[in-house]
């Protein structure tokens, strides 16, 4: 009798304490989330991929993006590559369920060659014509994959991982691509995320969410995840 009694007045306990947790939690439908995005950060979002002039905006608030040359050797020489003039065309949120995660995908313009190569061990006259330009072809996205995480007491992203979608093209020098390819991505993963996850960008998506978090009647919070379709936030 006595072992019932404990155990009955455990589960009571338990009950108590998921009450009081659920009472303490909102969650917020991942679809109203990235509603919010597209409608609030989209139109004020910039990117652009460049050796000397890349940078991310949001809400006009521009931090500059160092993308650094990227060097392969196909052949006896060293050839250089860096981005050239590539420009965010358009830009959406979404909800990935398999990473149960919030998705930035950035689209790029197509104008001329995206990535610009130089044999610097060339001579002069050969500097440019010997490393083949190489185009990045469509879609030409990067995917950016943003985890929710508490800022000052509120909400903010840290970026997970990013990828690059669409293959990168140089006519007549397909043994280049492989190499090429693995280097730029792993330079974007690295670059993309360092600007992303700076306190400025991350001090930028907060105060972008605090309209959304605020009419859901949102105050300091001590916890936040992704759950089944939603993002949950607890005091």
């Amino acid at each position: 009798m006595t072992i019932r009694i404990y155990f009955l007045l455990i589960t009571v306990v338990l009950l108590h304490s998921a009450a009081v947790n659920a009472q303490n939690c909102v969650d917020i439908k991942t679809e109203d989330l990235t509603g919010f995005l597209n409608k609030k950060i989209k139109p004020n979002l910039d990117l652009k991929l460049d050796k000397t002039d890349g940078f991310l905006a949001i809400n006009r608030q521009r931090q500059n993006l160092h993308m650094a040359d990227v060097t392969v050797s196909p052949i006896s020489r060293t050839w250089n590559y860096s981005f050239n003039d590539v420009r965010r065309m358009d830009s959406n949120f979404f909800y990935d369920s398999k990473t149960n995660s919030v998705v930035l995908d950035v689209k790029f313009e197509k104008k001329g060659f995206e990535l610009k190569g130089l044999c610097h061990g060339c001579f002069n006259r050969f500097k440019d014509s010997r490393a083949p330009d190489v185009n990045w072809v469509d879609p030409q996205i990067l995917r950016i994959y943003l985890k929710p995480i508490i800022y000052q007491r509120s909400v903010s992203f840290n970026v997970t991982d990013v990828k690059m979608i669409g293959n990168l093209y140089a006519n007549g020098f397909g043994d280049l691509i492989p190499n090429l390819t693995e280097k730029i991505a792993s330079q974007l993963n690295i670059e993309v995320k360092k600007i992303f996850n700076s306190g400025e960008t991350q001090r930028l998506f907060n105060d972008a969410l605090k309209p959304l978090l605020d009419s859901n009647k949102v105050g300091s919070l001590a916890s936040v995840s992704m759950a089944s379709r939603s993002m949950r936030v607890c005091k």
